[in-house]
């Protein structure tokens, strides 16, 4: 019988597949309905969709993070996926504020700094940790702080379909466990 945990490489990948395709739903969203007049105040149903699908992202990316720490060369490396699981799911959390009262409450304004600053910060220290094990792909390990960029500062021209993007890719390849493998291939020299 396979154990089914939260942080197997299963069930992370499909959660980072249901987080790909909640990005690139925002994503579409945001360049076809753009929210960059918005501030702080969601509008409209669009508005709320573009949101929802945030949230959803947010709170499916964070067993990826755990799952990618295992392959972490150091105890840092799985201490910043740690930290940026925990900023994925505290901004997505805190988020579920703004949905029900439709806009930002003062205390968004306090963790969103903090959550992002965990979630990137997380990102870059365990893309160094993978990049150096290389049990993983390069592209695997450089694109987490490049999917924060997308998510975030790119947010308003449709960055979440290019981080949904990453965010697909990985996912198939943790629930289809070849992640480790096409790392290891790569790695290996070749024999004649």
């Amino acid at each position: 019988m396979h154990k089914f945990s939260p942080t197997t490489d299963k069930f992370a990948g499909r959660a980072a597949i249901l987080a790909g395709a909640s990005f690139v739903a925002g994503g579409v969203m945001e360049i076809v309905h753009s929210q960059r007049q918005a501030d702080h105040q969601v509008v409209g149903v669009a508005g709320y969709l573009t949101l929802s699908f945030f949230i959803v992202a947010l709170l499916s990316i964070a067993p990826s993070f755990i799952a990618l720490a295992r392959r972490a060369r150091s105890g840092v490396g799985t201490k910043a996926a740690w930290a940026a699981a925990a900023g994925t799911t505290i901004l997505g959390l805190t988020s579920i504020t703004s949905i029900v009262n439709g806009h930002d409450l003062a205390l968004f304004n306090v963790l969103a700094p903090l959550t992002n600053g965990a979630w990137l910060v997380g990102s870059i220290i365990l893309a160094v940790s993978l990049k150096r094990a290389r049990r993983v792909p390069a592209a695997v390990a450089i694109g987490l702080p490049l999917a924060w960029v997308a998510t975030i500062p790119l947010a308003t021209a449709g960055g979440g379909v290019l981080a949904g993007a990453y965010y697909l890719t990985i996912g198939y390849l943790m629930a289809s466990e070849a992640i480790e493998r096409a790392g290891r291939t790569a790695a290996q020299p070749r024999t004649a």
